[in-house]
């Protein structure tokens, strides 16, 4: 039996990577970073196909033509897939602003009621056009002033 401890090499073409462990091995077969045409090594020197060392074959990856197991293979591997957590801890967060805004609009409105204000109440135009009215009425008085003998 492999331990998880031990160092694995992968071979595609004359592309190496690695070292990887077990299980990073069985992750990236999982989604397919590692392909069943690749080669594996331990020391970098003897190479072999990894479909020739079961050790590093998921579970998952044994029964792919059965429902059953296809279903077990696709749960495995969103259970593994990074891409897939991201975009769920993205998803979350978008729901946490958008819990946040509308817990922020219904204190605003709270405040509001509480303080008989009306939220997004126009203002009325009455007292600037009052404001107007008495400004152009002083203006004619001085001129009417100035311009009597």
């Amino acid at each position: 039996m492999v331990l998880d401890d031990d160092k694995w090499y992968t071979q595609r073409g004359s592309r190496l990577a690695g070292p990887y462990s077990r299980l990073t091995i069985h992750r990236y077969l999982l989604l397919g970073r590692i392909k069943n045409s690749d080669r594996v090594s331990k020391d970098g020197k003897l190479w072999e196909p990894i479909t020739q060392v079961p050790e590093l074959i998921p579970e998952e990856l044994l029964d792919l033509d059965s429902d059953m197991g296809w279903k077990k293979f696709l749960r495995a591997r969103d259970l593994v897939d990074e891409r897939r957590q991201a975009r769920a801890e993205e998803d979350q967060h978008q729901q946490d602003r958008v819990e946040e805004e509308v817990m922020l609009t219904r204190l605003r409105d709270e405040w509001n009621r509480s303080l008989n204000l009306q939220p997004n109440r126009p203002h009325s135009v009455l007292p600037v056009s009052l404001f107007g009215v008495t400004v152009i009425a002083g203006i004619v008085i001085i001129l009417l002033n100035l311009s009597a003998p």
